[in-house]
């Protein structure tokens, strides 16, 4: 009897665009939208430059690297055009970590090599989607709790999955692309905040679709590297509360369909969604002077503020990962977007004012669909006069697959980030390109006019 890399492998290899499920396809769909444009609004931040000025000349021309004339091998414009997608932590999340950000640039990336078009980039997208979902459900601990940034870990095997589905490898040769992204799968906790997490979603992705060109071309790696006392899935948990065997529950009772996307409507750590749709939602409906603010309490949970480890910060990078920040933000500005995610307005009296008077409580239980987080999240304001405000429980922030966005919405997300980069009629040609993803011939399609903003990328 197979194990679980042999179970995986043979689901990746053997999935028709066919039998994908309306709702997958949905939201794969909008898994593409939502990362192509955060990848537009980060590859002009300094993380980006970084990463494109070592690999941005490796190779064969194979693929494009963020939207522009240039073209390096696949693998790194994946590692560029991901690393770019994260650079401001707007991107799509779901499967704990951020499932869109590593599979649509690998598949982007070999989709360009390999000519595909876009019911097999939907295909592929799912397998990888299915593969991340499988593995992250096995465990009974979060992995952020335990110190790994999941994104890293999960997401190089499952765009192993997705890079080999879209080459149409065998399972043999699938099982070892699998294999090999196990070896490579890494990235830590402790670097939230900082330039490396978004570094690390693109290594993911390059070391998914590195992993499947290694084993298309006759690499091997063991047939139970992820199940294996010794594997991936045992290695990362330490307290041996993971599940190594068993049936699949992938392309069966379709994850996706589960769980879906969450979309996110402010460029900060997701953890801190619930609480910011609170904040504004206080402030929409009161009057609240900042200067009248005895205190803003969050209450959130153990595993939560664990992650927002910046109290005090004085960087929009720091600000992403600050509980303290995210609640000024939204009182002094009434909005967290992207102006607002610069050092400039981090440091401005007025946040850096408002910061002491933040204060987070954590409560106990955890989410049963996400345990990662409380059972829900509250804010509560008290004012000078006495006066308290307060959010009541919130559990799915808006953008939620449970409180979805609509596809408006959606699009003017898609719009602001892309900015002037491109054309209007080029950019609104682009969306209805990703929103009719199954019908595009080629993937090259998608840069067929290309961008004015692009001469000097």
């Amino acid at each position: 009897m197979s194990g679980l890399t042999q179970r995986l492998a043979r689901f990746a290899c053997a999935l028709e665009f066919k039998a994908i499920p309306q709702q997958a396809l949905e939201t794969a769909k909008r898994g593409f939208i939502d990362c192509v444009g955060v990848m537009f609004a980060g590859r002009d931040q300094p993380v980006t430059g970084l990463v494109r000025e070592l690999f941005g000349f490796s190779g064969p021309e194979e693929a494009r690297i963020l939207y522009g004339k240039s073209k390096t091998r696949s693998a790194d414009a994946a590692l560029i055009n991901a690393t770019a997608a994260h650079a401001l932590d707007y991107d799509d999340v779901g499967i704990d970590g951020h499932p869109s950000v590593v599979l649509v640039p690998a598949l982007l990336a070999e989709g360009e090599r390999l000519g595909a078009g876009g019911a097999e980039l939907a295909a592929a997208y799912v397998a990888g989607y299915e593969t991340w979902a499988e593995l992250s459900s096995r465990d009974q601990d979060p992995h952020h709790g335990k110190g790994w940034h999941p994104t890293a870990v999960f997401g190089a095997v499952a765009a192993a999955a997705a890079a080999a589905r879209l080459a149409r490898l065998d399972a043999e040769r699938t099982a070892c692309a699998l294999g090999i992204a196990a070896s490579m799968s890494a990235g830590l906790a402790a670097n939230f905040g900082s330039m490396t997490k978004p570094f690390q979603a693109g290594r993911a992705a390059q070391s998914g679709v590195t992993a499947a060109r290694l084993a298309a071309a006759g690499m091997t790696a063991s047939s139970d590297a992820l199940e294996h006392r010794g594997g991936l899935l045992q290695a990362f948990s330490p307290r041996g509360r993971v599940r190594l065997d068993g049936e699949i529950a992938a392309g069966r009772e379709w994850h996706i369909l589960r769980l879906g996307l969450n979309v996110k409507r402010y460029p900060v750590c997701y953890l801190l969604h619930r609480s910011i749709d609170g904040l504004l939602a206080l402030r929409s409906g009161n009057h609240i002077a900042v200067e009248k603010i005895e205190e803003i309490e969050l209450s959130i949970g153990k595993l939560q503020a664990e992650m927002l480890r910046h109290s005090r910060p004085q960087t929009g990078l720091h600000a992403k990962f600050s509980a303290e920040f995210a609640a000024a933000c939204a009182v002094v500005a009434g909005r967290v977007g992207l102006a607002e995610l610069t050092d400039g307005f981090v440091r401005s009296q007025a946040v850096q004012a408002l910061l002491p008077r933040v204060r987070i409580t954590t409560v106990e239980g955890s989410d049963p669909d996400e345990p990662f987080f409380a059972p829900h999240d509250s804010v509560t304001v008290r004012l000078a006069d006495g006066s308290t405000l307060s959010s009541g429980p919130l559990r799915y922030a808006r953008g939620h697959a449970r409180n979805p966005i609509g596809l408006d919405e959606l699009r003017a997300k898609f719009d602001d980030c892309i900015g002037e980069a491109i054309p209007a009629a080029q950019r609104e040609r682009l969306f209805e390109q990703l929103s009719r993803l199954e019908a595009l011939r080629s993937t090259a399609d998608l840069y067929a006019d290309r961008p004015v903003a692009a001469a000097a990328i």
